[in-house]
């Protein structure tokens, strides 16, 4: 982390606290409306396939919600523990604009390229066979 400036680091903390406030909000709102009581008029049967499709919705909305809310910690982790910033693959210094842009980021756009790049490698291999 010794790449990246005090005011940096600040500026990048205050960004995933935010960003977990907002997250953690969403996810007490969430909660509100799936233990709200049912209604008991659903109407025909389109409006029951469109509070279905809803609900699913919320739901996939949630589980991103989760995951993001997961990134968010792990980046807070990282901070405390003095690795933030610093890639998983390379040990390679992250540049405090793709940490701006991406502040969960955890490699370098090189090494998130050789990951993907791979990952479509095993994808082709897997098709192929």
């Amino acid at each position: 982390m010794d790449h990246l400036t005090k005011d940096q680091l600040a500026r990048l903390k205050q960004r995933l606290e935010d960003e977990r406030s907002s997250l953690l909000r969403r996810e007490l709102e969430h909660r509100a409306e799936t233990t709200a009581p049912p209604s008991t008029d659903v109407g025909d049967q389109q409006d029951l396939a469109a509070n279905e499709a809803a609900q699913v919705a919320q739901l996939s909305i949630a589980d991103h919600d989760r995951s993001r809310l997961r990134e968010v910690e792990d980046a807070l982790a990282r901070m405390q523990a003095g690795t933030y910033g610093i890639c998983e693959d390379t040990e390679e210094e992250i540049p405090f604009e793709r940490l701006w842009a991406e502040p969960t980021a955890r490699l370098t756009i090189e090494a998130q390229e050789i990951r993907e790049r791979e990952a479509r490698e095993r994808a082709e291999l897997r098709e192929a066979y």
